[in-house]
């Protein structure tokens, strides 16, 4: 069975089947899942076989369940059974946004634009020193940011960009695949000795996920 990261109630997956030839009780037949496990999220009716999850699925902690369903009879003499081996695979859902790492430090920062009940949030920093005569092209840093998601479906791959800002002169650029920060422009001292700049980290999932 195939299903998708989430939280669920007793959502269907499917059913096991199995038939017995012989007739009456000894044919009436009792489904459930070998070992028992409070801990597992899935459960099977024992008399219609159909599967189900119930509870969680994480694709970051968990991608592939692979469960043993027996069948027995209620045979009055003897109990017979038979088992088959059942294999859940969790599909990712882009629920992971990229984050940043291998920075200097945490700054506190609050958007100029959000209301006074909106959280203040931690801002990794990433700091570098450069020459006002360095040449344009010069590399000023590397920042590096990871995402938990599958990055064969693009919802772990991520993709680096500088927001453009109105009468702002852009004076650096970033590689969007590695991260590296250059100067398209020359800097000036006597004209401004700090520049923040911001970095956005962007997942290629839809729909699309940053930082």
């Amino acid at each position: 069975f195939d299903v998708e990261e989430s939280q669920f109630t007793k959502r269907v997956l499917g059913k096991v089947d199995a038939m017995d030839a012989d007739f009456g009780q000894n044919a009436n037949l009792t489904y459930f899942i070998q070992p028992p496990s409070k801990d597992l999220p899935f459960e099977i009716s024992p008399f219609t076989g159909v599967f189900s999850v119930n509870g969680e699925l994480d694709r970051e902690r968990e991608d592939k369940y692979i469960l043993t369903v027996v069948a027995r009879d209620n045979g009055y003499e003897k109990r017979l059974s038979s088992s088959v081996s059942v294999e859940i695979q969790v599909l990712d859902v882009n629920d992971n946004s990229p984050q940043f790492f291998n920075y200097n430090e945490l700054k506190q920062w609050k958007s100029p634009d959000a209301d006074k009940y909106e959280a203040v949030k931690m801002m990794p920093v990433y700091k570098a020193t450069l020459e006002e005569n360095a040449p344009i092209g010069t590399t000023v840093a590397r920042v590096y940011a990871n995402d938990s998601d599958f990055i064969g479906n693009g919802n772990g791959l991520i993709l680096y960009s500088l927001p453009q800002r109105k009468n702002q002169l852009n004076l650096f650029s970033i590689d969007s695949k590695e991260g590296i920060v250059t100067t398209i422009g020359r800097l000036d001292y006597e004209n401004q000795d700090v520049y923040n700049v911001t970095i956005i980290a962007s997942d290629l999932g839809s729909p699309s996920l940053s930082s």
